[in-house]
């Protein structure tokens, strides 16, 4: 689960559908109850 994130954030820069420089919010949640999120910069 936790390749979904960069796997769905390359197609949507692939695709255009976010402009470089945008700022994200990436959240994970996993088995076991983990989970994290980071705010990063579309490059």
């Amino acid at each position: 689960s936790g390749a979904s994130i960069p796997l769905a954030l390359s197609r949507m820069i692939e695709r255009g559908d976010v402009p470089s420089g945008a700022p994200a919010l990436l959240v994970g949640f996993g088995a076991g109850l983990a989970y994290a999120a980071q705010v990063v910069r579309i490059p």
